[in-house]
């Protein structure tokens, strides 16, 4: 007798694929939206205008899992659809594997440390750097034809991740969603107090464990008569395997799973159109309407193109420089998500046009997307040596002639003050230790110099003001340029330029040279030089 499909598990299966094509990397916009809200928060740069895509995506997600359970987990989630395909794929295999059930219960834990993790150490103290750590990003990029086009992601830890959780999927059902998912842990945690919930007689029951042993999830079910685990996503395999219909849903699955596909489909589009505000028009005023009072600018005036990677290929962009300043930035193409450059556009060109400097942070949730903007316009303007135009080349000139011209004023300076300053005829350094104030992107950093045999043996950050990931960058790169070529005269880190100049301009007040900071047409100040 040939076994039936159930209706319900064909209309999860066409809901997936459907969501699979139309929205593949919902549930890394959803969780990096709560990464962007709690990282904003607590940096102290929330701001609930920039934040309200992000806030009634996140919000309309949880209502829905309150009221319906983890819908989304069984019917929308492709990372999810991936599972299941590939355990369906896995049935071919005769090796099989069973996870006891005590074991499977303390493993489902482990989906709560990995929450922690990401919590404390990627968005609160960015310990993962910019290393592609997540699966969930490699999936990201290869959830697309395109994407194909290289296979170095799978040399990343987030991709030895993926092909871990690809494996794993093969022979345990949900692998990943049951003993490792962050964002299913916050789901779990919410779906505790769903409103529906799945009903079981315990009377006509004929103790066949049949819905246990088809349950995505690894849930006991024949334990509860009423079924209001977080770790249920809805799949609804046990209300389809019963032969005697014995367990069922509150509401019928069908329409909840279809409205709440729509309701977050909805949600989600909507967030994406206000996820991030496009305030480029207005930096873009604001920059004209304060030329006027700059006396110069730190760039060469005219149009210049270049090209970055973004998340799936090449980003190519037009920089207009009028007196000297970045006064519009537009992009010419891109082959990225529409969903997530859109997103990255929005913020971080008006960040580049307001700070006149591509050291900015990236988008939340569309990191790879930023970057590819970021690296567009330093190209452009000549801030990389590869793929630099030929205008731009034009204005990697004059930044030298600039240098060159603040390296003789610092030569000149240092033999006219032998009495008040490091520095001595001959070029070299008093023996002594100091510590000098630049400016960085937020704030002060604060350095001390350590000078033997008049040369710099040591640079010491004691304080500073940016934010970590960027200050670090530069750090390890410019305090070591700064050290072999007993100058500040050296490169700032790319990507980290304002921090970058900040620790420059911070050795050079330590040891009295003369150094004009790149920063101070945003910001203002000078700390004094001490001695010890």
């Amino acid at each position: 007798m040939k076994k039936k499909i159930s209706p319900i598990q064909i209309v999860r299966a066409v809901i997936q694929l459907i969501a699979f094509v139309t929205v593949p990397a919902l549930f890394i916009t959803i969780f990096s939206s709560i990464g962007g809200i709690i990282t904003s928060i607590a940096g102290g740069s929330f701001v609930l205008l920039d934040n309200l895509g992000r806030l009634v995506l996140i919000l309309g997600v949880f209502l829905i899992t309150l009221v319906w359970g983890r819908f989304f987990c069984g019917f929308i989630c492709s990372f999810g659809a991936m599972q299941d395909l590939l355990n369906f794929i896995g049935k071919l295999i005769p090796f099989k594997v069973k996870v006891p059930e005590k074991a499977d219960k303390w493993l489902k834990l482990l989906k709560y440390a990995v929450l922690a993790f990401v919590a404390v150490g990627v968005w609160g103290f960015s310990v993962t750097g910019d290393t592609v750590w997540s699966p969930w990003t490699v999936f990201g990029i290869y959830s697309s034809l395109s994407g194909w086009s290289s296979l170095k992601y799978f040399l990343t830890l987030g991709g030895a991740l993926l092909l871990l959780i690809i494996i794993g999927s093969l022979f345990i059902e949900r692998f990943f969603c049951r003993y490792l998912c962050p964002l299913g842990a916050l789901f779990s945690l919410v779906a505790r107090f769903r409103i529906y919930s799945l009903n079981r007689k315990p009377e006509k029951c004929g103790n066949c464990k049949l819905c246990t042993s088809k349950c995505s999830m690894g849930i006991p079910l024949y334990k509860y008569d009423e079924v209001r685990s977080g770790k249920c996503i809805n799949c609804m395999k046990c209300t389809s395997v019963c032969p005697n219909e014995n367990i069922s849903a509150e509401t019928l699955p069908a329409i909840s799973g279809t409205v709440a596909v729509t309701a977050v489909a909805g949600l989600y589009y909507a967030g994406v159109l206000t996820a991030v505000p496009d305030f480029a028009e207005e930096s873009k005023a604001q920059v004209q309407n304060t030329t006027e009072a700059e006396t110069n600018g730190i760039y060469t005036d005219g149009t210049y193109k270049g090209s970055g990677n973004g998340f799936r290929g090449k980003t190519e962009v037009t920089v207009t420089v009028e007196s000297g300043v970045i006064t519009d930035i537009t992009i010419d193409s891109y082959k990225d998500d529409k969903e997530f450059f859109q997103k990255a556009k929005s913020g971080v060109i008006a960040d580049i046009i307001k700070s006149q400097s591509t050291d900015v942070d990236a988008v939340s949730g569309a990191t790879f997307s930023t970057n590819g903007i970021i690296e567009a316009v330093k190209n452009a303007l000549g801030e990389e040596i590869s793929e630099v135009t030929e205008p731009a080349t034009e204005q990697s000139k004059k930044q030298k002639k600039q240098s060159e011209t603040t390296t003789e004023a610092t030569a000149e300076a240092a033999t006219s003050d032998d009495s008040s300053t490091a520095a001595d005829t001959a070029g070299q350094f008093a023996d002594g230790v100091y510590t000098g104030t630049g400016n960085g992107f937020r704030g002060a950093t604060n350095v001390t110099v350590t000078v033997e045999n008049g040369e710099i043996t040591d640079i010491t950050v004691n304080s500073y003001s940016d934010d970590q990931q960027f200050f670090s960058r530069a750090e390890s790169g410019v305090i070591s340029a700064i050290i072999k070529s007993q100058s500040t005269d050296v490169d700032a880190v790319s990507g980290a330029t304002f921090s970058s100049n900040g620790i420059k301009e911070a050795v050079a007040d330590a040891l009295g040279i003369e150094f004009t900071n790149p920063n101070s047409t945003q910001q203002r100040g000078h700390g004094g030089r001490h001695s010890h």
